[in-house]
């Protein structure tokens, strides 16, 4: 998996020499080390990039789809790290520990085979994976590495603010650092946060995380507040719900600014501006903008000037290379259609392509798209508020659109939302690992 702009920029320096060398296929002639051929394939393969949402779900259903393709997931951590459910980690309803889990399962129980490593290239034409370790080659690659943060636009921006201002929005070490940073806020401290422009992923995310510190901030730090720059012009997602729970569960502790964009940063005063204030905190958490994954941009799988890559919503395959199959918060929205970049989005997405890829190399028909999402969200610890949809393809427009009748959004918080939050996170957990 390619995520953030540190293995961006090791990606892209790679593809330079690529291109230098005369492309991919000239790079594995050039550096015969890296350019090794490893894992060798039996028969039929598919070759995953990405052991998130998307990625993992992809392995496992073309395994339970047809047992006799081979997958290869490729995915440079040792344990998955669940993005949904990691606020409440944030807020400190759950450790880090409850969001972390193995992919031991999709190994001994699917036969799937799993390389921990960096991702470096891939190569489009020749179907294969670059790697720290070698080329992996398939009949057909699914890709799912993420997204990419584009602090290009902020002002300011150095490592100093990266460690100062961590975003926290791919869960792991920052995750716990943000955690442990509101742990040692002191009473009548000020933490700020800010949203960048839609599209991004997990669209109601930042608001549950507001409430989730407010909450926290409520209970354990006395005068404490969050100041919270929104580039937007209201709230995204569940705007009414969240902001009746702020007015009545956190009066003057929680300070919106919407249609407030982050521009500037001054990692060593700790603060954050917009172009009409300037906000000083004891704990500030930058959410950046959002892009696909540097990975898919050097492959040549996002048009150059664009953001995200397009695909065929069908079975999500590229609309820039064959038999390359795209899933996750990389995708193109105005070429799929207006669903939210969501992890039940990117599982459903998993799915299919996975019959895309099994129906392809088999020689059959696939099966018209359906995908599912829901999104539960907390207010606070006890209450929380979904949304959900299910959408199908329009063969019209070529678009996923929502099937009539299948939509709603909580009509107000509750805890009974809250609880089905939980039980969701651990039945997903189980449909893409166990």
């Amino acid at each position: 998996m390619v995520r953030g702009s540190a293995a961006g920029e090791r990606a892209m320096s790679f593809t330079r020499r690529s291109i230098l060398a005369g492309g991919a296929a000239a790079l594995v002639s050039a550096l015969p080390v890296r350019a090794e051929r490893i894992l060798p394939a039996s028969g039929p393969r598919v070759v995953v990039v990405g052991g998130g949402w998307g990625g993992l779900t992809a392995a496992k259903y073309i395994r339970l789809l047809d047992p006799g393709i081979e997958v290869v997931l490729i995915e440079r951590r040792a344990a998955f790290h669940s993005c949904p459910i990691s606020n409440w980690v944030i807020g400190h309803l759950r450790t880090v520990d409850e969001i972390t889990h193995s992919y031991v399962a999709l190994s001994e129980r699917h036969g799937i085979r799993i390389l921990h490593t960096e991702v470096e290239a891939v190569d489009v034409d020749a179907k294969a994976v670059v790697t720290a370790d070698g080329v992996v080659a398939g009949d057909r690659l699914i890709l799912s590495p993420g997204v990419a943060f584009d602090y290009t636009g902020i002002d300011g921006w150095n490592e100093a603010a990266a460690r100062r201002f961590p975003a926290a929005w791919s869960p792991g070490p920052e995750t716990a650092l943000l955690r442990a940073r509101l742990a040692e806020l002191p009473s009548g401290g000020r933490v700020a946060l800010t949203i960048p422009p839609s599209p991004y992923r997990c669209p109601p995310g930042p608001y549950e995380r507001i409430s989730l510190i407010a909450a926290y901030l409520k209970q354990h730090k006395p005068g404490s507040t969050i100041t919270v720059l929104d580039a937007n012009q209201k709230i995204v997602s569940k705007g009414k719900i969240f902001q009746a729970a702020w007015d009545e569960l956190y009066p003057g502790i929680v300070d919106y600014r919407p249609d407030s964009p982050l521009v500037q940063v001054d990692a060593s005063a700790g603060t954050v501006s917009s172009d009409f204030d300037d906000v000083a905190a004891d704990v500030a958490n930058v959410i950046p903008s959002q892009r696909a994954s540097r990975l898919l941009h050097d492959a040549g799988l996002v048009p150059d000037g664009a953001t995200w890559a397009p695909v065929d919503p069908y079975g999500f395959t590229s609309t820039l290379a064959a038999d390359i199959h795209i899933v996750g918060d990389a995708t193109d929205q105005t070429t799929v259609g207006k669903v939210p970049k969501s992890g039940f989005i990117a599982n459903s997405m998993g799915k299919v392509a996975a019959r895309a890829a099994v129906a392809a190399l088999t020689g059959n028909e696939a099966s018209p798209p359906s995908l599912i999402n829901t999104c539960y969200s907390l207010v606070s610890p006890e209450e929380g508020a979904s949304v959900g949809a299910v959408y199908g393809y329009d063969s019209e427009t070529g678009l996923l659109q929502v099937r009539p009748g299948s939509s709603g959004v909580s009509s107000q918080r509750s805890a009974t939302v809250a609880l089905q939050a939980w039980d969701w996170a651990r039945a997903i957990w189980q449909d893409m690992l166990g």
